[in-house]
């Protein structure tokens, strides 16, 4: 099994040298860069795990890469591993680069940390190419941030690009959403089959495919699974493995994946004719856990009222 530790996982993507999926999608992008046509401001949007942030890493690097040694494999969406400004990126010696996502400790991009983008923009470029910055999670982005994000939008120099993404069903401003180009992420659910067995293969991790799961959130529950050494035990063993490690990490996505997992329970495994009592339940379940995440109620007794709810002693 590849060496990832569970909890640097949300930082995997820009190690991903293979785009799966997005042809049409990413090769008409590379095309408008040709054409000194592609738009210098895009927001992407899409569910959590389905690809946004490994596609703006490619586009990024295609766009980095251009004219150099072992360049963008356009045909086959492939970074080299030999690929200069991919080594950069990786190494975080790549200033012509820079990434920011809300700390998955905290709920939300701050002012400050949105003060790093105006001083990286108005930083010089290296050796003439493009600088671009990647947002990741727009949606966490407060009030005061989101104004701060709005002026760098309007005055956002030549020869720069500003990469967003933001949660789909989540609340961003629509000031933002008009001053970018705007495209949803979306996958088929024979592309999700196909990108879910091929990163599989790729991390060596368990064959669990959960139906419904986005192929990011499918390998992330694998990985944990394999990390709690979990994959073949029962639900109940599995819900209490996960909710002891979110208990000693306190990792956010830790109980995203607590939610998921218990979601995709009811949803496929519940007896279709206690949909009311059912609904109650998992009304109930959401509360709890949105109350641990918003207002940090004692988790061990919020985990205990949900096993109650679920049965699991």
């Amino acid at each position: 099994m590849l060496d990832i530790n569970f909890i640097n996982i949300e930082n995997q993507n820009k190690y991903q040298r293979f785009l799966y999926g997005y042809e049409s999608l990413f090769k008409n992008l590379v095309i408008l860069y040709k054409k000194n046509k592609l738009p210098n401001k895009i927001l992407f949007n899409g569910s959590d795990g389905i690809g946004k942030a490994t596609l703006v890493y490619h586009l990024s690097n295609f766009i980095l890469s251009n004219n150099e040694n072992d360049s963008y494999d356009i045909e086959n969406k492939e970074i080299s591993e030999n690929n200069k400004s991919y080594l950069d990126l990786v190494n975080n010696t790549n200033f012509n680069f820079k990434h920011l996502k809300v700390d998955d400790y905290k709920k939300s991009i701050s002012i400050e940390e949105t003060r790093e983008i105006i001083n990286f923009f108005n930083q010089s470029s290296i050796n003439n190419k493009p600088k671009i910055f990647f947002l990741e999670g727009a949606e966490s982005l407060n009030i005061n941030s989101s104004n701060s994000i709005l002026k760098i939008l309007e005055e956002l120099p030549d020869n720069n690009y500003f990469f967003l993404t933001y949660l789909e069903n989540k609340f961003l401003l629509e000031t933002i959403k008009s001053r970018c180009f705007n495209h949803r992420i979306f996958l088929s659910s024979k592309e999700t089959s196909l990108i879910k067995e091929k990163l599989i293969l790729q991390y060596e991790t368990n064959k669990i495919i959960i139906k419904d799961f986005t192929p990011g959130t499918n390998i992330k529950i694998n990985m944990l699974f394999n990390e709690l050494d979990i994959s073949k035990k029962n639900f109940s063993e599995k819900i209490l493995a996960m909710q002891n490690f979110y208990i000693e990490e306190k990792y956010s996505k830790i109980l995203d994946l607590i939610h998921i997992y218990i979601e995709n329970y009811f949803a496929n495994n519940l007896e279709k004719n206690n949909f009311f009592k059912n609904f109650r339940i998992r009304k109930k379940i959401n509360n709890i856990i949105h109350n641990i995440k918003l207002i940090n109620n004692d988790v061990k007794s919020s985990f205990y009222e949900i096993n109650l709810l679920l049965g699991i002693r």
